[in-house]
């Protein structure tokens, strides 16, 4: 047994409601307690230094990224993301790079002897991967640190969190059942991590949030930087973005695909800057060409032809559409969607409608996909030419498109992640 396989299957034997369907389970609505209660009994700190608290319904993951890459120009970064493609690695990582498994062994243990005492402490995956990160702060003594939310704000377990730098990107309509089935409910849960009279930067926001975020600042006396008004990113089409932030100009070449990735960056770059003012255009630059972000409308190495996208949500699938139909590379384009029962498939998927020319549906690896047979008819319902096809069979035949067809791996983490762990990027 490899030395992280014990903390895998310790976290597999936990609930996790990244997982279960209906998405939150038995326990009902998110609460911060076991999270505090968890923190107290191990005697961490809630407030590690240069903190990003990061919130939002598109662009966490990104944001998260851009800001981590900056950062480590002056700092060691410590990030917390989630879901996972591969490896729960993935969710806690040293300036980009995973733990050994050694250091993981190591909090995990101390975290499960702790809570284990009486009283015993309940946590599921995502909080003992939280408090893990938290152990790991203060472990590692890292200096700077950015955390992703995983669901909403107000009562995300991350939201024991204080003295933090907030960062909302885009907010829309997702989660609906939990968190709202508005953009102004959704952006009021959201807009839950900004603390009492700390620094919040938004991304531009949608007509019915900004004036959510906005009364959230101002009742938290916090100063809030609004995109477009405060700071600005305009991208050309060498894919450079000019960013301006108070006394700040530079030009920085965006290392992604995407249009919408510029909103991501702008608000990472504001927040980095913010706390290390020190930080050239050079070091900028620099910092950002190193940066790998996985599964980001990403081309596969040695499949030019082939991208894998996580959109999971109507306006991650409008950024897809958006970037496929500015391609003029391709003669045909080919769709391969997992989905989970809990997302709105219809306005998602379309997105895609007219953009692609087949949809070849399946299922994810997880209780909360749509089976193939339900996604299927919903797509042929609304006017996809629909192919229902085994996950295995679409990966392979994905893999095999003539090179003048554009083929797309989209719809899920779970899906993308699973595809990653058979053909390790192929």
């Amino acid at each position: 047994m490899n030395s992280f396989t014990r903390v895998e299957e310790y976290l597999n034997s936990l609930i996790n409601y990244e997982v279960t369907f209906p998405l939150g389970g038995s326990r009902g609505r998110p609460k911060l307690a076991p999270v505090y209660a968890a923190c107290e009994r191990l005697g961490l700190l809630l407030a590690p230094p240069k903190c990003l608290h990061i919130a939002g319904t598109v662009g966490k993951g990104s944001t998260a990224a851009f800001a981590q890459a900056l950062l480590s120009v002056r700092h060691n970064v410590l990030s917390f993301t989630s879901p996972h493609l591969v490896s729960p690695k993935e969710r806690v990582r040293l300036n980009g790079s995973d733990l050994s498994g050694e250091v993981w062994n190591e909090g995990i243990d101390v975290l499960r002897a702790e809570c284990a005492r009486a009283p015993k402490i309940d946590l599921t995956y995502f909080e003992t991967t939280f408090v893990f990160y938290l152990w790991c702060a203060q472990r590692l003594g890292t200096t700077a640190h950015v955390v992703e939310t995983g669901l909403g704000g107000s009562f995300d377990a991350t939201n024991v969190l204080k003295r933090t730098t907030a960062i909302l990107t885009r907010i829309h309509l997702d989660h609906t059942d939990i968190l709202g089935k508005t953009i102004a409910e959704i952006a009021r849960d959201k807009s839950g991590i900004i603390k009492q009279g700390c620094i919040c930067f938004s991304a531009e926001q949608h007509l019915d949030a900004l004036p959510v975020v906005t009364e959230a600042a101002s009742a938290k006396d916090a100063v809030l930087y609004y995109e477009g008004r405060d700071f600005r990113a305009i991208r050309d089409p060498d894919n450079v973005v000019r960013f301006s932030f108070d006394e700040h100009d530079a030009n920085l070449l965006l290392p992604v695909s995407g249009e919408f990735q510029r909103h991501n960056l702008a608000v990472a770059a504001a927040a980095a800057l913010n706390l290390d003012r020190s930080l050239t255009e050079l070091e900028m630059n620099r910092a950002l060409s190193d940066l790998k972000l996985q599964a980001r409308q990403q081309e596969l190495s040695g499949y030019p032809n082939i991208m894998i996208d996580v959109c999971h949500n109507p306006a991650s699938f409008d950024a897809l559409a958006d970037s496929l139909n500015h391609e003029q590379d391709f003669s045909r384009r080919i769709a391969v969607v997992a989905m989970m029962r809990d997302k709105d498939a219809r306005a998602s998927l379309g997105h895609l409608l007219h953009v692609v020319d087949e949809l070849w549906v399946t299922d994810a690896p997880t209780p909360r996909s749509f089976s193939r047979e339900e996604l299927g008819l919903i797509a042929t319902e609304m006017g996809f030419a629909t192919r229902v096809i085994e996950r295995g069979s679409a990966y392979a035949e994905l893999l095999s498109l003539p090179p003048d067809t554009r083929g797309v791996l989209c719809g899920s983490f779970y899906l993308v992640g699973d595809f990653l762990k058979r053909f390790h990027d192929a």
